[in-house]
């Protein structure tokens, strides 16, 4: 009989009828889990294969439930008697490792036996240990690979709970007695790709029954430093199915697979060859003319992402990657031929290829349609770059970087939970941030920060417009859904990062180094912001921060800081106005378009009250003057959103969002694209991202203010909605929001000047809408339909 983990009774003694232990004995005493690893000694920036781990324990017969816990570093795959365990992806959530590690929690009741049992776990590298790859040739982030590992590259913790149905329970857990083999997976990069060797994987390994005399016995190992914690966001788990629509020949032996969605995907494929043959699988997002898959969006490194496949021969095999997905609409495949062509080469064929599109488990909450056809496909080109970027953090794409850039986390937060319920993705990113923390209270652009060789306040982490998403994103917790639990969590951090803004203080003043990331229009390329200065936007969420702080002091009763933020936001308003703000002019400082400083300066309160209309007027007028073409970049679009519709100017956004040339969401549409690109001139081929979320407002205003569902000023959780659409030239809208208080649900059309709203509230919600006419009319809870009179619009 095989080694196997000690257990334990914890309630009882075991009996012979209800378990054997083999060598090992039941014991009274509670025994923890111990940290195991492979037992080839630690490896510095040394490529191996993965190992496999395995063990088995016996049981008697009346299993009624059994809980197991599993920590695997830096990924994991975890089988029980031969079949998965769970439903999730990917396993392992990314965290700051060295402050939080997260422990998962599967239910394993149904695969429990009588007799031999057995735990397989297979495991892989993640953000734990990003090391160099053997082949030069293979894409890596440079700036971006970590080491929390301290040389132990791979790490196992797991205990299992078992109960019986006479109520015994017993515990199972990782120690001495399990034993490990160097596995099929013989590299694994969570930017380069994984290659597999079906040809290193014992038949039979994580079943009972199973030989493995030969194998090796790990090593205990010390426990990493961060603390243990149950992970209660979202998982990763598998959505979609994608299948190619056409597979291109470039004649020089690479098929391109074409599929007809940009995604983040894990590769699924069946294939059938000699044994030992190896077919290699290129995942991209950009197609060149000859039909070949070009890696562009490496930055010219010159370096490409490639997952390998070695067949073990004979029949038809399958294959799902494990741990790495890769953001693309097109999969370049060489060493192989799809099924169906010629061969004459005796290569193997592909019978079939497919994207598994995986995201964070967020359950979708909205639904929104409109009459345009063009807006309705923009929608969902900037919904497909938001759940592509649903990974264990919010991700500001899935393919270079799949790194928490934190910018959008906060200016994109409302767009999000629209169409998501985002609360415990957000609350697990929310640590992130206090993890990631540095003493002096600066918080990095890039949470959990796997930036390596950038100094803590080097060029790329020196900027608040990233940073304020520590103050932004607790307070969006509290403002919709209401969770003052998380605002608690997050207050200290909070008032942390906004005084550490306020000691850099120059005049009242601060710096940024991007500003409003890749504003448009100024013929400079892309990149920290040109028409607005930096400290302007980073002087204003400045200001954000000491505000919002203010108020979490409020619900959180701490009545001092009350006093003490409301001055700051005061001071910063003073300092803003005397430094950039020109009274005559009506408009705040900029170097040639006004869209960003004057609407983040409205929106943030930078503005003499007698003074809002004219600055305002003043954004009208620049896009006017430049045919509706926004200039705002990514920062401050959402400003420009909430400015123009909160400032009665909705037929600007219309007319802004109705363009379709370039620099335009219909521009995006009428290029064919099926995720939001990085910049508004949509450049495939040219080494930036074609699946970003992070221009997306067009969702905030589809919702808030052309569906016209949102929060009264001063609302919590939804407790006061309003209902308010802005129709302008667009003829009708449907749009459906499960907020934390119950489905809320608006449809409308307009026709020869008449309009005809039908609104449903949830109970106990007091709810007020506010007709094109001006009529203000409360609601009942349950369905309403009203009629009022606009005028035709031009």
């Amino acid at each position: 009989m095989t080694p196997r983990m000690a257990l334990l009774a914890v309630v009882g003694m075991a009996t012979t009828a209800a378990f054997s232990s083999g060598e090992h004995h039941a014991l009274p005493a509670k025994i923890e889990a111990r940290w195991i690893a492979p037992a080839a000694g630690r490896a510095e920036g040394v490529e191996r294969p993965c190992p496999i781990l395995r063990s088995s324990f016996v049981l008697g017969s009346g299993i009624r439930q059994g809980i197991v816990r599993v920590i695997g570093l830096g990924h994991f795959e975890l089988s029980l008697n031969g079949q998965r365990v769970g439903n999730s992806l990917i396993d392992q959530p990314w965290s700051v490792y060295n402050k939080t590690v997260y422990e998962q929690d599967f239910d394993i009741s149904a695969l429990l036996k009588k007799g031999e049992n057995v735990f397989g776990v297979m495991l892989g590298n993640s953000f734990w240990c990003v090391r160099k790859p053997a082949d030069s040739l293979r894409y890596v982030k440079t700036d971006a690979m970590p080491d929390f590992s301290g040389g132990e590259q791979y790490l196992l913790r797991l205990k299992a709970r078992i109960t019986l149905k006479n109520g015994e329970e017993y515990e199972t857990v990782s120690d001495e007695s399990w034993k490990w083999l160097e596995g099929p997976l013989t590299a694994s990069n969570i930017y380069g790709g994984e290659d597999y060797d079906a040809r290193r994987l014992p038949p039979g390994w994580d079943s009972p029954g199973f030989d493995d005399k030969l194998w090796k016995p790990v090593r205990v190992v010390p426990a990493p430093p961060g603390a243990i914690e149950r992970f209660e966001a979202p998982p990763i788990t598998a959505h979609e199915l994608f299948k190619p629509t056409s597979v291109v020949s470039s004649g020089t032996g690479e098929y391109t697979y074409v599929f007809p969605q940009n995604c983040s995907a894990l590769l699924r494929f069946t294939v059938e060859g000699q044994t030992g043959r190896t077919i290699r699988f290129k995942p991209c997002e950009y197609m060149d003319s000859t039909g070949r898959v070009k890696f562009t969006y490496t930055w010219g490194t010159g370096k490409d992402i490639w997952h390998d496949y070695t067949l073990r021969g004979g029949e038809a095999e399958s294959h799902q990657v494990l741990f790495c997905y890769v953001g693309c609409q097109y999969v370049g495949v060489t060493g192989a031929v799809p099924e169906g062509n010629p061969n004459p080469e005796g290569l193997p064929v592909v019978r079939s290829l497919e994207l598994v599109h995986v995201r964070a488990d967020c359950p979708i909450v909205g639904s929104f349609s409109c009459s345009s056809a063009m807006q309705n496909r923009a929608h969902q080109i900037i919904d497909w770059s938001i759940r592509s970027n649903m990974s264990y953090v919010a991700t500001d794409c899935p393919h270079r970087e799949k790194n928490g850039w934190l910018e959008q986390d906060w200016h994109m937060a409302r767009a999000i939970s629209y169409g998501y319920d985002v609360r415990s993705w957000y609350e697990k990113i929310a640590r992130d941030i206090r993890d990631a923390q540095l003493p002096d209270g600066h918080i990095p652009t890039n949470c959990p920060n796997y930036l390596v060789g950038i100094g803590p306040h080097g060029y790329w982490n020196e900027s608040p417009e990233w940073g304020i998403a520590g103050v932004i994103v607790p307070w969006h917790l509290y403002e919709w859904y209401a969770d003052t639990a998380a605002l608690a969590s997050s207050y200290e951090s909070m008032k942390r990062y906004v005084d550490y803004l306020s000691r850099g203080a120059e005049d009242g003043i601060i710096k940024s180094n991007l500003g409003d990331w890749y504003d448009y229009g100024h013929g400079k390329g892309d990149g920290p912001s040109q028409w607005t200065p930096t400290s302007l936007t980073a002087t204003a969420v400045w200001k954000l921060g000491a505000s919002t702080v203010a108020q979490a002091a409020r619900v959180l009763g701490h009545v001092e800081d009350i006093k003490t933020y409301d001055a700051l936001a005061s001071r910063i308003k003073a300092d803003f106005q005397r430094r950039y703000y020109d009274p005559v002019r009506k408009s705040v400082l900029n170097h040639g378009s006004c869209q960003a400083a004057n609407c983040i300066a409205l929106c943030a309160g930078l503005v003499p009250e007698e003074d809002r209309a004219a600055v305002l007027q003043a954004v009208v007028d620049d896009l006017e003057r430049r045919g509706w073409q926004q200039t705002v970049g990514e920062v401050t679009q959402v400003f420009l959103v909430r400015a123009l519709a909160e400032g009665g100017r909705g037929d600007a956004l219309h007319k802004i969002y109705a363009r379709e040339s370039r620099g335009s969401y219909g521009y995006m549409v009428r290029q064919g694209l099926t995720t939001l690109p990085e910049s508004w001139d949509a450049k495939p081929g040219t080494g930036n991202s074609m699946n970003h979320f992070m221009l997306g407002h067009l969702v905030e205003w589809h919702y808030a203010y052309l569906a016209g569902i949102r929060q009264q000023p001063g609302s919590v959780g939804w407790r006061r909605i309003l209902i308010a659409p802005q129709p302008g030239s667009i003829d009708s809208t449907a749009a459906s929001f499960n907020a934390p208080t119950g489905i809320i649900a608006v449809r409308w059309r307009q026709d020869h000047g008449a309009f005809h709203l039908t609104a449903t509230v949830p109970t106990g919600v007091e709810a007020l809408a506010v007709l094109p006419d001006g009529q203000r009319v409360s609601l009942g809870s349950g369905t309403t339909t009203l009629n009022a009179k606009v005028p035709v619009q031009n």
